[in-house]
């Protein structure tokens, strides 16, 4: 009888050193892994690391002012933008007057949308050519940092002259000049694209200026728009 109780007794010790291991060890795992129980229970939207440039984007205020000029601009209008990126930075300290600005086109309202034409290279794409791009993408605020919209002097027949030799030097896929040679017309680069379109279409050879560099001239983004006489439509800064 003595041995029976022993017995039962023993088993009873076991099943409860059974159980208060099996507690630990659910203890244990709770313990460990919290942070997955946690996410299960209640999960969190995930981290997302927000770049400069996504932040301009996401802007409403942003967004809303670069809309804003896209309904008012006109054909051959100068718009002028400042990239976000470190080539634009160098570009926009080659200008002498007004460092606000790092490339420039000239926008056409084409099947009832503005489109700029333009001409920019890189490292990437050596043999760009002459672009057509729509203005909201020209002037996005996920690349730039800010914008202007300038309106030149001219006759509705220098406007129509103006637009037929883009779209002919966009037929022709005229070539980035990335040696910004002043003296060649076969590629050219931004900002050479309209200061020689303009001279063109007004036969003013001093409708525009250039900017002397010891023996080297060229055409830097401010001499296409500190000039008496253009206007100036619109002007953005991206909230950062």
């Amino acid at each position: 009888m003595q041995q029976q109780m022993d017995s039962t007794h023993g088993n009873k010790n076991r099943k409860l050193h059974g159980a208060l291991l099996i507690a630990m060890l659910v203890v244990f795992l709770v313990v460990y892994n919290r942070k997955l129980l946690m996410d299960w229970y209640d999960p969190q939207p995930a981290a997302v690391v927000h770049t400069p440039n996504m932040r301009r984007a996401a802007n409403p205020w942003n967004r809303y002012h670069a809309d804003s000029c896209i309904q008012i601009v006109k054909d051959g209008d100068l718009v002028l933008r400042s990239g976000s990126d470190a080539i634009s930075a160098l570009f926009k300290k080659v200008n002498t007057r007004d460092k606000s600005y790092s490339h420039a086109g000239i926008v056409f309202i084409e099947n009832g949308y503005p489109m700029v034409y333009n001409l920019i290279g890189n490292a990437e794409d050596p043999e760009a050519v002459l672009r057509r791009d729509s203005l909201s993408a020209f002037i996005s605020p996920h690349d730039n940092t800010a914008y202007a919209v300038y309106r030149y002097k001219l006759s509705r027949q220098q406007v129509e002259k103006l637009h037929d030799l883009s779209i002919r030097y966009f037929k022709e896929k005229r070539r980035f000049d990335p040696h910004f040679d002043l003296a060649t017309d076969s590629s050219l680069y931004c900002t050479e694209f309209v200061y020689k379109a303009m001279i063109e279409v007004t036969g003013d050879k001093k409708y525009l200026g250039t900017t002397q560099t010891a023996n080297f001239s060229f055409v830097s983004v401010d001499n296409l728009f500190l000039k008496k006489g253009i206007k100036l439509v619109c002007k953005i800064v991206y909230i950062q």
